[in-house]
């Protein structure tokens, strides 16, 4: 039985046990453990598009939990409204919450983000004990409206069913490869359109919203809240259930969830060692569990690695129609540009002009500066002096993601695949860049969104084919060689039909047989009416082959420009560069 089949039947057999329990027993002791399940189900699986899909760390969001169940108390209290009201304006009190927050405090990431959301937990937790006339200080609460739990447990039950739901969704979505392509590498996911600080507002608002609805179940749940229920060991808590369960899996909160809520009642006898509790369940999770009780069951036998090149019977075949060059001749100017790192200059006075479909090589000696000039050319880095136009339009000071946005895509020294994505996914984000679509569509997973998805797929299907990379289509990307590594991020910065396309040492680590094949496909592209490319390059027979203009850099400056030829014969270039005797 296949891994996906055995998912299946795993999802009907747990679907059949939440129907059945309210059917065979009326004991309320199991059906509000059960409850309490699937409230933390819903956290964690907020939670999980946070961390497991973004890669942040969150330990505040007991505080938005409690702005769910504050907000839903005090609305259905204070104010009289409807339950289903005043659940609302708790959620929506959270997500906004969330994207406030979010916006100041995803300008740092790692611990810096788990220390300021930390400082957000304390902060709530202390106005709700400090705010008597609304929260009613330390005492909370009381008299909220409860439905009778046989009841509530349905609507429980449901909501945690339709966070696992759109959480699925979400992760099918562009959004959600987005999500996984940040957290796999910012730098990446910003040259092809991304915006990683948007992206991560977006996912934190998500999250935020999640724990909003389990907050206002949960009053309405309780019939009672105070400040005690908000604490940092609550947010510890919502952590540790996906650490344990599987970060990033769709299952990971419902197990992680079902075993964090049971296993205390199971040993209620060291209830107070509870914090030794989960300290040691996190060391577990993180040293002999990394990807969780989910992860750990779905491991099966590694696969065998493709060890060549795809191959095809043709090169590349583009037609001059996908790429519609409406920009002036040349596409883009550099001049005067100059960068300096402190005493050192990277970058002195370089001016270039780069001409539509043409190929113009970039080389020189280990740190004459070329990969600087990329990083400047593409926003990375901010020019001290000098000015760049990208079709007439200064991009000086502009991120890099807004100048993927306006049609240039490059490639990286290092290869930077998304490696939580197939080939496919890697190449539909190319195709989709900073075009992501409404983030309530993606989680809804509406006929509109999985029309564009499916249109998007195969259009990386159709790419892949072309290039000669459709059988790798569903391998992880990080189980390929490098040299199809290398060929994977050329197709997905391809994807996005870029007026310049900019490769950082393509032919590294390519065995000869490879930079035969890249010689050919560079060649085929550039005579298929595609992009304008720069080339940054050391091999220099694939430089001299493929190249239509060579501007050669020494300490940070242009000493040659020109021909392939004329560069060869260039004196400063050999004495430089090729060598006395080449």
């Amino acid at each position: 039985m296949n891994r996906a089949r055995v998912a299946r039947v795993a999802w009907i057999v747990l679907a059949a046990a939440a129907v059945a329990l309210p059917l065979s027993t009326a004991n309320t002791y199991y059906l509000y453990l059960a409850c309490s399940v699937g409230l933390l189900t819903v956290v964690t699986a907020g939670l999980n598009v946070l961390a497991g899909l973004t890669g942040q760390i969150s330990l505040g969001h007991a505080g938005f939990y409690a702005l769910g169940a504050y907000g839903a108390a005090v609305g259905a209290t204070r104010l009289g409204w409807p339950l289903w009201l005043a659940a609302m304006t708790g959620i929506v009190l959270a997500a906004g919450v969330g994207a406030l927050v979010a916006a100041a405090a995803l300008r740092v990431s790692g611990p810096y983000l788990a220390m300021v959301t930390i400082a957000f937990g304390i902060i709530v937790e202390s106005v709700l004990v400090e705010w008597v006339s609304v929260t009613g200080g330390p005492g909370g609460i009381f008299r909220i409206p409860k439905v009778p739990l046989g009841r509530y447990y349905w609507a429980i039950a449901v909501s945690a069913a339709a966070a696992l739901w759109l959480t699925a969704n979400l992760r099918r979505s562009a959004w959600g490869r987005a999500f996984l392509a940040v957290k796999a590498s910012e730098v990446a996911a910003e040259s092809l359109g991304l915006s990683a600080y948007h992206v991560r507002i977006v996912a934190f608002t998500v999250s935020a919203a999640f724990t909003g609805v389990a907050g206002a179940l949960f009053a309405f749940l309780n019939g009672y809240i105070s400040p005690d229920s908000f604490t940092l060991q609550t947010s510890i808590l919502f952590l540790l259930a996906l650490l344990f369960g599987g970060m990033g899996s769709v299952a990971g909160p419902v197990v992680g969830s079902a075993a964090l809520t049971l296993l205390p009642e199971l040993l209620t006898a060291l209830s107070d060692y509870r914090l030794i509790l989960y300290g040691s369940l996190l060391l577990v999770s993180m040293y002999w569990l990394p990807s969780g009780l989910v992860g750990a069951l779905a491991r099966g036998p590694a696969r065998a690695r493709p060890t060549g090149s795809p191959t095809r019977e043709e090169p590349w075949r583009f037609s001059a129609s996908i790429w519609e060059h409406g920009a002036p001749d040349p596409l883009l100017s550099a001049t005067g540009v100059g960068l300096s790192f402190g005493g050192v200059v990277a970058v002195a006075d370089v001016s270039l002009a780069i001409q539509p479909r043409r190929i113009h090589a970039i080389i020189g000696p280990n740190g004459a500066g070329k990969t600087s000039l990329l990083n400047v050319l593409t926003g990375y880095y901010a020019p001290d002096t000098g000015g760049i136009t990208l079709g007439g339009l200064s991009i000086v000071g502009l991120p890099p993601y807004r100048i993927a946005r306006l049609g240039v895509a490059r490639t990286f020294q290092t290869t930077q695949l998304f490696g939580d994505l197939t080939v496919r996914e890697n190449v539909a984000v190319g195709l989709a860049g900073g075009h992501l679509g409404s983030i309530c569509a993606a989680l809804l997973g509406t006929p509109r969104a999985r029309r564009v998805e499916a249109a998007r797929m195969r259009d990386a299907d159709s790419l892949l084919v072309a290039m000669g990379f459709i059988e790798l289509a569903d391998r992880p990307a990080n189980s390929l060689p490098g040299g199809i590594r290398r060929r994977v991020e050329i197709a997905r910065a391809l994807a996005g039909r870029p007026e310049i396309l900019m490769l950082d040492e393509p032919a590294a680590g390519l065995s000869p047989v490879e930079i035969e094949a890249l010689d050919a496909e560079l060649s085929a592209l550039r005579d298929g009416g595609g992009p304008a490319i720069i080339l940054v390059e050391h091999h220099m027979d694939l430089v001299m082959a493929v190249s239509d203009t060579i501007s050669v850099l020494d300490y940070g400056r242009v000493i040659a420009s020109g021909s392939p030829e004329s560069v060869r014969e260039n004196p400063q270039v050999v004495e430089a560069y090729l060598g006395a005797g080449t």
